[in-house]
This record gives structure tokens, sequence and C-alpha cells, in this order.
């Protein structure tokens, strides 16, 4: 059975960014199935996209809707991501999981993201 979730990031459970916790951290706390989801750049700049989290054989979708800066974290195997920068200034994605880290930087309105992490 899949399991089909559409939530807008204002109900997700968000932080401030911080780079307190770092890789480690999480990693050690939360093992191998926790995401983090960072997206920083110019503050204020604005985005939106489509996230799925792949856990025990669901398959969870989420659209976002937000501004630099946002931190998400998630529970799961991996993570499908695509973001489109909606104003001017830059967004910097950063996706840590098992200690592992991806990134990808898009700068100017319309430039779109995809990042997939397993």
């Amino acid at each position: 059975m899949k399991l089909t979730t559409w939530l807008t990031l204002a109900t997700l459970a968000m932080a401030p960014h911080s780079h307190a916790m770092g890789t480690d951290r999480l990693h050690s706390e939360h093992g191998d199935d926790m995401i983090q989801l960072d997206i920083t750049g110019k503050e204020g700049t604005r985005f939106n996209g489509n996230v799925t989290i792949h856990a025990g054989g669901d398959t969870q979708h989420r659209q976002l809707d937000g501004s630099v800066p946002t931190r998400l974290t998630f529970q799961g195997e991996g993570i499908d991501l695509e973001l489109t920068q909606n104003s001017e200034g830059n967004l910097f994605i950063e996706v840590h999981k098992g200690g592992n880290r991806s990134s990808s930087r898009v700068t100017g309105q319309g430039s779109r993201v995809r990042l997939s992490v397993q």
C-alpha cells in the first residue's frame, strides 16, 4: 500500500536555519533514516516545489512554498526534491543523510534544481 500525503510548508515542523547541528550530530542522534533539508542563500529569496520522501515502502509527497532560510527534517530512506526560485536572489540547497551531504546552488528567478538522495 502506498501512502500519499500533500502538505504545505506551513504545516511542516520548521526551525530557523542554524549551523549549530552538524551532520555528525544529526547522524548520531537520529540514525541513517533521518534526512535534513537546508535551503539557504540570500535571506527572503522565495521558492516553491515538491519533495517526495521514500520511507518503509511508502511515498509521501509534500508541496513546498517558502523563503530562505528554511530547515526541514524528514524520516525515510530517500528523498526526491524539485525547487524553483520565485524571486531575485539565490538558493543553496543541502541534503544531509546518514553522514553524507548533497548540495546544489541556483541563482535567478525561474531557476530550477532537482536533487535525489537515497
